[in-house]
């Protein structure tokens, strides 16, 4: 490690030494930064846990709380938004965990249009809003109590990248087709 230390002193000098120095606490601490502004972080009432939100709504109305979850759908009104999101366990910055498992589904309320194109089914989102109440609706064939909360800032994350089908190798470098082809004779 001496070593190391001692060549990128050498060749970079110390600005650059510096550079790393810096850079890299910065990047390791900026992506655990929370994705809702830290004045309305600081409103919002960490004991309310969804499980206990879903299990009396009413008994919260006006907390402030942080959601996340899989937008099951997005239906524009003439004055607001709601959107139908699956409840998941959300990670310290606000993102929803990778994961099959949910508490349930809850409704966010906004007071402007979102496009359903945007805010479309499967996108996962992260609200910090005011706990409305509940709402009574059918979910196929039985009744289902949402709580409804009013957002008052969301983040939409992006899509996880998909990896391509084939990966790309250069030719003739690595393609795994013509690995077999190297040993036979005349090739």
């Amino acid at each position: 490690m001496n070593i190391w230390l001692q060549a990128i002193w050498r060749n970079a000098g110390r600005p650059a030494l510096i550079g790393m120095m810096v850079c890299i606490p910065v990047f390791l601490f900026g992506a655990c930064t929370p994705v809702i502004s830290t004045q309305l972080m600081d409103q919002v009432d960490r004991d309310v846990t969804y499980s206990a939100l879903v299990a009396n709504p009413d008994e919260f109305r006006g907390k402030i709380v942080l959601l996340g979850g899989t937008i099951v759908q997005t239906m524009p009104k003439p004055k607001e938004t709601e959107i139908e999101i699956v409840q998941k366990p959300i990670s310290s910055s606000g993102e929803p965990h990778l994961t099959d498992k949910s508490e349930g589904r809850f409704l966010v309320v906004v007071d402007r249009f979102l496009d359903p194109a945007i805010y479309q089914s499967g996108r996962d989102l992260t609200v910090a809003g005011e706990v409305r109440g509940s709402e009574a609706r059918r979910l196929g064939e039985i009744d289902y109590r949402y709580p409804v909360i009013t957002a008052q800032e969301l983040h939409l994350w992006r899509r996880p990248a998909v990896p391509p089908a084939y990966p790309f190798y250069p030719y003739p470098f690595g393609y795994p087709a013509y690995w077999q082809w190297r040993h036979y004779p005349g090739y």
